[in-house]
């Protein structure tokens, strides 16, 4: 590959890196400082908290799996980045369900809905906020252990391919393959399934709300349509930037990419955290009021 090729990706994704990690640096400094101040946080900060530090920890080790990537083409011939493995799987996990529960946040605060359970959320979501972070932490690292314990075999099949008869080396490729479709079907599509639903329960809630005001005759620049639109508007934004990160990531660990397209997909995939932290800039109003202070100096 020409170096120059090879020097532009490395400037690009280091301009994407720090990016990220100022961004999300910056969203964690915030609400810290919150927490130092009012010494108690809130739903949304403890939501916002949390992923703003695995945005964070998973710029700083999702960069050097990018970069091997396009230069090397196969990551199981480093061995630092073996080590690091299950501990860049935990950070991708636990980053979709932090995702998943923010939806989930927005949604039981906007979606206006008589039903018991949606009324139980409402009033006890500071008492389930923690305990589904905890949930979250844990289904990560069990899944995070089980990538740990299947990179063995993946890596088997790539040092012993040569010393294997074909059939062998074409089980365990098999085997590769399936967890590979595994691990992004399950643990990358429950959480996903729950920004869609979540994202579809927000817009027909803003919805049959502005055709309430539009009945009423009442405009539709008040408070609570504001409040509505920029919800529907965050949830939307993280849907799509979920949605390409998930296909990316599925492409890049199921099919065979030339180097231009792996180049596409790693763009896509080093967006994702810098692209996240300005949506949750935009839609939180003190990080938005934080970020208006501190920019002009």
């Amino acid at each position: 590959m020409p170096s120059s090729q090879i020097f532009a990706f490395l400037v690009a994704a280091v301009d994407l890196a720090l990016g990220g990690l100022i961004s999300n640096g910056f969203i964690v400094t915030v609400i810290i400082h919150e927490w130092t101040k009012n010494k108690s946080l809130t739903a949304s900060e403890q939501l916002l908290l949390s992923l703003g530090i695995s945005n964070f920890l998973a710029t700083v080790l999702l960069t050097p799996f990018y970069i091997d990537d396009f230069i090397m083409t196969n990551f199981t011939f480093n061995l630092v980045l073996r080590k690091i493995f299950p501990i860049a799987v935990f950070l991708v996990i636990s980053r979709y369900w932090l995702t998943a529960w923010l939806c989930v946040f927005y949604c039981i605060k906007i979606v206006n809905s008589t039903r018991s359970f949606f009324l139980w959320c409402k009033l006890r979501i500071s008492w389930l906020t923690p305990r589904v972070l905890v949930g979250s932490l844990i289904v990560s690292f069990l899944v995070s252990f089980f990538a740990f314990l299947n990179k063995s075999p993946e890596h088997q099949s790539n040092t012993t391919a040569i010393a294997t008869t074909g059939t062998q080396g074409k089980t365990m490729r098999e085997t590769v393959h399936f967890f590979k479709f595994s691990f992004v079907a399950i643990a990358s599509g429950g959480p996903f399934l729950i920004v869609f639903v979540c994202s579809i329960l927000v817009v027909v809630s803003l919805c049959t709300h502005a055709r309430q005001m539009t009945s009423k005759e009442s405009t539709l620049k008040n408070p609570q349509t504001e409040v509505h639109i920029k919800a529907a508007r965050t949830v939307l934004f993280l849907l799509f930037l979920y949605a390409s990160f998930l296909v990316s990531q599925f492409l890049s660990m199921t099919v065979d990419l030339r180097r231009f397209e792996r180049l596409a997909i790693s763009a896509v995939m080093m967006v994702y955290s810098p692209a996240q932290a300005y949506i949750l800039l935009l839609g939180n109003p003190k990080l938005k009021q934080a970020a208006a202070q501190k920019l002009p100096r």
